[in-house]
């Protein structure tokens, strides 16, 4: 018998089979669980498991692991979607900050960046939005992001990009991005950034003790969080409109207590009516390494996760549900219930799930000119240049990353959690180059993570659960 590429999943009363090839998944008895996990005999079955196991081989399902080599199928088009289809495009106008908060990728903490004194210029801001013109003929629409450093240091800067963005897209509909820290944010930016539709995320920790521990002023001494809630307090006060185009994201500490912040960001009435978005202190090239600890914030955790999760099966009210894992538990549903299944075994080509197209998803070009697929990536490691606004994309750099999952191929090709791998080039990367005991690192965790998701997905479904509910 040719083993099947399967991975079983147990809950706490049954048994499933995830089926790698066809992304499908049964419940089945132990006899067959046993049987397919080498823990049984085929003499064991009793004829409703062959006629079982019969409709899943119908369906495609039990076939043979054939992925042979590691390629990504969009190798061979990358280039011409990077010449033609372009449609966006992240601007780093300055590598300065007027604060200096611990855990930014420029503190310090890092190895890849340090806070310096460089701003991108006119004439290499506007090559850039040269660039993005000439790349994106097949585009209807363009996007502009400005990044930091604190972008608003250089707002006479940004408002060159929107008059030149609105000259050379003329007939493409523009918008324009810029996440800051709001200290800069007088009137007369807010009214502008209302005219021009601007999409603006402001970074805010929580109340004032948790949000002024990791966010000072550049002098290290004075809290921000005054000059931040007045700042969205002066929004709401003068374009009260305009906070429908406003997000707040949040940097969740370990070592600050969750249950404060869940309820800082629930009750507070300056921001209680304002979306919030969530991620960890950033793991990825720091200099010390972060140990989720917190025995107390995991299990509060977990408890606004259920509750969100009874939610999607209508036994509470949305108001109950926590802003701060709304994105976690959606990841079910956008990870798991809507992904691709198919009658036909994986091709013995393919790449792991993890990797964007680099340069088309996110495309990333900071104060120098240089291009990097996003902005969250080492701009020290040359690996991660895939080229400048000058010269145009490295082409063998872009699909270098694209395959990113050719340097642990053999592993690569035999994991289970091959269609939901998240690992891209930067979990690759040591600070220097990309490695692969790097990548490798990280794979139990992923694994685990998709496991736990897969699970949460099937109990859910058990349970009735309507994942058409928008958290």
């Amino acid at each position: 018998m040719n083993t099947p590429f399967v991975h079983f999943l147990e809950t706490h009363n049954d048994i499933y089979l995830f089926d790698v090839n066809t992304n499908m998944i049964s419940k089945v008895n132990e006899r067959i669980y046993k049987y397919f996990s080498g823990q049984g005999k085929k003499e064991d079955l009793e004829s409703e498991d062959l006629l079982i196991i019969n409709n899943m081989k119908n369906m495609g399902m039990l076939c043979a692991n054939q992925i042979e080599r590691i390629e990504h199928p969009m190798s061979n088009l990358i280039e011409d979607i990077l010449e033609n289809s372009l449609n966006r495009l992240t601007i780093q106008v300055t590598q300065n900050c007027n604060f200096r908060c611990e855990y930014c990728v420029y503190s310090g903490s890092y190895h890849n960046r340090v806070h310096n004194n460089k701003r991108m210029d006119w004439d290499t801001a506007k090559c850039a939005l040269d660039f993005l013109e000439q790349h994106s003929r097949n585009a209807p629409e363009i996007n502009v992001s400005f990044y930091g450093g604190e972008p608003l240091l250089e707002m006479d800067l940004i408002r060159h990009c929107v008059d030149y963005s609105h000259k050379i897209f003329n007939r493409k509909k523009v918008s324009f991005n810029l996440t800051t820290n709001a200290s800069l944010l007088t009137d007369e930016v807010i009214k502008y950034f209302e005219k021009e539709k601007f999409l603006v995320t402001i970074s805010l920790d929580g109340p004032q003790e948790i949000h002024d521990k990791n966010r000072t002023f550049a002098d290290g001494k004075r809290g921000t969080y005054v000059t931040v809630i007045d700042r969205i307090k002066r929004i709401k006060e003068i374009a009260p409109d305009f906070c429908a185009n406003v997000t707040i994201n949040a940097v969740l500490d370990d070592e600050n207590n969750f249950s404060l912040i869940n309820q800082y960001f629930a009750n507070e009435p300056v921001i209680k009516d304002i979306y919030v978005s969530t991620n960890y202190v950033n793991d990825t090239n720091r200099k010390e390494k972060i140990e989720q600890s917190n025995q107390a914030n995991y299990i509060e955790i977990c408890n606004e996760k259920f509750i969100a999760l009874m939610y999607l099966m209508k036994r509470v009210s949305r108001d109950s549900v926590s802003k701060l894992v709304v994105r976690e538990v959606a990841d079910i549903n956008e990870t798991v219930g809507k992904r691709k299944i198919s009658r036909k075994v994986t091709p013995s080509i393919t790449h792991p799930g993890g990797p964007c197209l680099p340069g088309v998803q996110r495309p990333f070009v900071n104060a120098y000119g240089k291009l990097y697929p996003c902005e969250r990536v080492n701009e020290t490691c040359e690996e991660m240049c895939i080229g400048n606004i000058y010269d145009g994309f490295n082409l063998e750099s872009v699909k270098r990353l694209l395959n990113i999952g050719k340097i642990t191929e053999e592993s690569c090709k035999k994991c289970w959690a091959f269609n939901f791998c998240t690992q891209c080039g930067v979990t690759a990367d040591n600070g220097k180059k990309m490695v692969p005991e790097q990548r490798l690192e990280k794979c139990g965790a992923v694994r685990n993570h998709v496991d736990n998701l897969l699970k949460d997905y099937i109990v859910l479904k058990e349970c009735g659960c309507d994942f058409t509910q928008r958290l």
